[in-house]
């Protein structure tokens, strides 16, 4: 799977947002990049997060580390995109992370 494609579904996924919805302008891609990192809660599938208080802070944060890849998954130069080495290499490291929390 190409990185551009694969960071797509992972917007899609963690979005629970297809990007046919989006009108104008305005695409998946933006409206996550808009919201990150301070604004995560509101573009993220409520239903992705099983946690209060802190813990909730901290998925919100692994949260918000896998759009930023999927988001360099989209760059619009495909120079620019993060090869698919690096994409396994980024989610085994928020992994880590999230298990450590």
């Amino acid at each position: 799977m190409r990185c551009l494609q694969y960071g797509i579904m992972l917007l899609e996924t963690l979005t629970r947002r297809n990007p046919n919805e989006f009108e104008g302008d305005l695409s998946l891609k933006q409206w996550v990049s808009y919201s990150l990192p301070e604004a995560v809660m509101d573009v993220v599938d409520a239903n992705l997060l099983t946690s209060t208080g802190n813990r909730l802070q901290k998925e919100l944060d692994v949260v918000a580390s896998i759009m930023k890849v999927a988001l360099d998954c989209c760059a619009k130069s495909p120079a620019r995109r993060t090869n698919m080495k690096d994409v396994v290499m980024m989610l085994q490291k928020i992994k880590i992370q999230l298990l450590a929390c």
